[in-house]
């Protein structure tokens, strides 16, 4: 072929490939995020839990899951991860099989932490990080067990209105495989209810730049959380949709627990 010709077929085929690609690969990171996300909440006697979430248009790499563990215990994870589109969904689904992997095999957080960690890290490759939280839920002993590497802080309703943010500030998964993570804990009692969010919720702008913030979080649960986990989850997307005019430039993801 002529180099002529050979131009004319490149210039012919780039801009249709290009364009195609792309809605390609945004339609398969769709896709993939949407498989990992749980399809139902697994039930805890005593417990009301839900999940909720609202995609962007171009996918962030939210990631959430309950399951459960052992005898009367059930993971609680949430996790933010880095980048966009496909690189963001593909690592969201490598998070969820270490996490999965490791969850039986690990009896308290900063263990499978450390694990995940140890197995997201690429010496040497392109730097990827996740922000996340992983608690362990004692059912019948009313605790919860966590650790938190980097991720957005969790809320803590009690049930006289009072709000604590349980704290733990390890650093991020993903960077550097030699991190430790510690275990931390907190009692939860009846009418306490606990959420964890990610950041494109807390973030969400609405007018004059105004984030959507824990104040607003913590209002829309003390009015919503009679209603039920589900409920109070749907109310709570449907706020911060109203907030940002329905413009949502970032992933929205929450899990709520209610100690019945």
């Amino acid at each position: 072929m002529s180099p002529a010709a050979a131009k004319e077929v490149l210039n012919r085929l780039m801009q249709p490939v290009t364009a195609k690609s792309s809605a390609q690969e945004r339609a398969e990171a769709r896709a993939l995020q949407e498989s990992l996300l749980p399809t139902a909440t697994p039930q805890v006697p005593g417990y009301d839990i839900a999940c909720a979430w609202h995609g962007s248009p171009e996918v962030s790499g939210d990631y959430f899951d309950v399951f459960p563990v052992r005898p009367d215990q059930t993971a609680l994870c949430i996790a933010d991860v880095s980048g966009k589109g496909l690189a963001a969904a593909r690592l969201a689904s490598e998070l969820q099989s270490a996490v999965r992997g490791f969850a039986p095999d690990a009896p308290l957080p900063a263990e499978l932490c450390t694990q995940v960690n140890q197995a997201l890290c690429r010496p040497g490759g392109e730097p990827r990080m996740v922000t996340m939280f992983y608690g362990v839920l004692d059912a019948a002993g009313k605790r919860l067990r966590y650790e938190n590497a980097g991720h957005c802080l969790p809320l803590l309703v009690r049930a006289d209105n009072s709000v604590e943010f349980p704290a733990s500030f390890s650093g991020v998964v993903g960077i550097f495989s030699h991190w430790l993570y510690q275990n931390q804990e907190v009692e939860l009692h009846s009418g306490d209810c606990l959420l964890l969010v990610t950041d494109g919720l807390l973030q969400a702008e609405g007018r004059r730049h105004k984030e959507f913030g824990y104040q607003r979080l913590i209002a829309a649960v003390e009015r919503g959380r009679v209603h039920g986990a589900a409920k109070l989850a749907e109310e709570i997307l449907a706020e911060v949709g109203s907030h940002i005019g329905e413009k949502w430039r970032d992933d929205a993801s929450l899990i709520v627990l209610i100690v019945n």
